[in-house]
């Protein structure tokens, strides 16, 4: 089983216009509402290639109830902790014209009798699971630290964490070395505190880290690929070009495959060929996290990979 953290889910409704105009009426053509936030984003990942998931987190009001029922239907085995307030709804406004404009809700404030519930379960699950996926945002009640606490659980525990995150969450995570750190490069330079202008100052500066106890880290580039920096070497894959749906999710595949890589004991250019490949899949459809299995096995067997 693997545990999927979600501390700041949401409901994600995606709009498609011909483009949006402030301080104007805006008619949408069509829409999709669907079970977001970055976790829940692995969790259909994971899903849709049979892997057993169990997600935690929190949840509250009639948009929980729709995240949880969304993904009971999926067969994931769902262990929220039940809160007062109104889980967030996001908004994604997709226009013809090519541009995307998000509107994010603020997420609720967890309560600290909530965040205590909470770790009773994450405590009495982490060592039952192959390992955890910690990404996303933390919300109001939740301290910057929240995430090195879990992470500590699971290396005291002897289980595998996969983290990804930003600003203070970010800092305070890494120091608790979790297993694998998935970064895009403005993560990377926010944490480095310098800006990466080549592909050699963004491996050195990932490296660091890896000098400091965490074994691998990922970096997502865009369209020009995503790095492994390991102990030993670096490992790069760049995708084909696609045409780009909605790109909301990717790094979250990026995440989901690093952790079928570890599930299926495969070898770390296929675990990274796959990343590309699911990554590249996901931003051709409107849905995040719904990986069409055709464009992705093709995207895959194109992958080019380069060792270091």
């Amino acid at each position: 089983m693997i545990l999927t953290v979600n501390c700041n889910p949401a409901v994600d409704k995606t709009y498609n216009t011909t483009g949006l105009m402030t301080g104007q009426v805006n008619r949408m053509r069509d829409f999709i509402i669907l079970p977001g936030g970055k976790g829940i984003n692995v969790t259909k990942v994971l899903r849709q290639f049979g892997v057993e998931v169990a997600a935690l987190g929190f949840l509250g009001g009639y948009t929980g109830e729709f995240i949880e029922d969304a993904l009971s239907k999926m067969k994931v085995r769902t262990e929220f902790t039940k809160i007062r307030n109104l889980t967030r709804t996001n908004i994604n406004i997709i226009g013809d014209d090519g541009f995307v404009t998000e509107i994010l809700e603020p997420g609720p404030r967890i309560a600290a009798f909530e965040r205590d519930l909470f770790l009773d379960k994450f405590k009495e699950l982490a060592p039952k699971s192959e390992c955890v996926v910690l990404t996303g945002s933390l919300t109001e009640g939740l301290e910057p630290d929240f995430y090195g606490k879990l992470i500590k659980i699971c290396n005291d525990g002897g289980v595998k964490s996969f983290f990804s995150a930003g600003g203070d969450a970010l800092l305070k995570g890494i120091e608790q070395k979790p297993y694998c750190l998935k970064l895009n490069r403005r993560q990377l330079e926010y944490i480095a505190g310098v800006k990466l202008s080549t592909e050699a100052e963004i491996i050195q500066a990932a490296y660091t880290y890896v000098k400091k106890g965490i074994s691998k880290v990922v970096v997502s580039m865009k369209d020009k690929g995503l790095l492994e920096i390991g102990k030993s070497r670096v490992i790069k894959a760049v995708a084909p070009r696609v045409r780009n749906v909605n790109t909301v999710g990717c790094g979250d595949s990026i995440v989901a495959a690093m952790v079928l890589g570890l599930v299926q004991n495969l070898e770390e250019e296929d675990t990274v060929q796959l990343a590309a490949g699911i990554a590249a899949a996901n931003a051709t459809t409107l849905e995040s996290g719904m990986i069409p299995q055709d464009t992705m096995n093709e995207l895959i067997k194109n992958v080019a990979i380069v060792t270091m």
